[in-house]
């Protein structure tokens, strides 16, 4: 089930903190949704939480609370699963607010990064097309009029922006349609899994899944259930479809004998030097700490990768800026320049 509008990655996590102070002070679900819904002043989060609440109180487990809502994401309605059916519903609810709160820091620090250059690159290039097409002109025409002629580094200078203008409009055009076509194109089922396809195979998503699958072993195998059914119930936290058919491989391998630690390491899920730490935390029997350990480490990784490139990222659109604030200034006070020149 997709989530909705209603809560975003901030007030997930703020939800789940909360809850899960409520069912750690010694206070049961129902009624800590029913004090939640009680203080609760948003109208629509109100409505979740008294209809979550209605679901308990008609005997339905949390999960299904949480899943009547249509609120919520898959990845977290199964870890809300997982936690209720090993007994660790808290700790699961610790965890999910944790996630949702680095999620909600990472969103953060992209749109700041990506949104403030968009909205300067528009503001230029609207300055562009205002400075050729009513500005420039004019001193084109102040020159006409003294019986003088621009100088050649001016005129060059008026005739490139003028057409880096119209280029920048046709870019534009071009970059809306390309944008609403692939809109359109996602919703067909066939296009999007191509391009989920795509992106499941880049670095970042495979290390991500993999720390969702770690995180969801550490939490079955710490609460006393076999490897196997561990990961059978770990697989429905992946989309990944990569990471997904790598996961199948592992439960045929361990369905035709072959030991998990081998299994892991022929599905090449993880790296060799975490492979070796899980293979030495099976046959010490920590292998749900290893587990706890290597979900950590691959999250600080994603969130590394993320905001490295997103570092990179806004020097480089803050330097075209600045060539592109250049030019314009240039245009304008060179022409300005021969005028009063003449002038003088």
């Amino acid at each position: 089930m997709a989530k909705n509008d209603i809560y975003t990655n901030s007030g997930i996590s703020t939800l789940c903190s909360e809850l899960g102070v409520i069912i750690k002070s010694g206070i049961t679900v129902t009624d800590g949704l029913f004090m939640l819904a009680q203080e609760e002043e948003d109208k629509e989060k109100k409505r979740v939480l008294e209809k979550m609440l209605d679901t308990l109180e008609q005997g339905g487990s949390v999960y299904d609370a949480f899943s009547s809502a249509g609120a919520f994401p898959s990845y977290f309605l199964e870890m809300i699963a997982i936690g209720e059916k090993t007994g660790r519903i808290e700790a699961v609810l610790f965890s999910l607010s944790s996630y949702y709160a680095r999620q909600d820091e990472l969103s953060g620090a992209v749109r700041s990064a990506v949104i403030y250059p968009a909205a300067l690159l528009i503001t230029v290039f609207a300055v562009i097309v205002i400075l050729v097409t009513y500005v420039l002109p004019v001193f084109s025409d102040v020159f006409a009029q003294l019986g003088l002629t621009m100088s050649d580094s001016s005129m060059w200078i008026m005739t490139t922006g003028a057409q880096i203008s119209h280029i920048a409009v046709i870019v534009i055009a071009a970059l809306t349609a390309l944008l609403i076509i692939g809109v359109i194109l996602y919703r067909i089922p066939g296009f999007k899994k191509l391009v989920l396809s795509a992106v499941a195979r880049t670095k970042t998503a495979k290390a991500l899944y993999s720390a969702r699958f770690a995180s969801a072993l550490s939490m079955t195998l710490s609460s006393g259930m076999d490897i196997d059914e561990s990961v059978e119930m770990s697989e429905k936290l992946i989309e990944n479809p990569v990471m997904l058919a790598k996961i199948k491989q592992i439960r045929k391998d361990m369905s035709e004998g072959k030991p998990f630690v081998d299994a892991v390491a022929a599905a090449e899920l993880f790296s060799g030097v975490y492979t070796r730490m899980i293979s030495i935390g099976f046959n010490t029997g920590t292998i749900d700490n290893v587990m706890e350990e290597i979900a950590e480490k691959n999250e600080s990784r994603v969130n590394s990768i993320m905001q490295t490139a997103v570092s990179r990222f806004e020097p480089a659109m803050i330097i075209i800026m600045a060539v592109i604030v250049g030019f314009i200034l240039l245009s304008v006070m060179l022409p300005l320049l021969g005028i009063m020149t003449v002038i003088g």
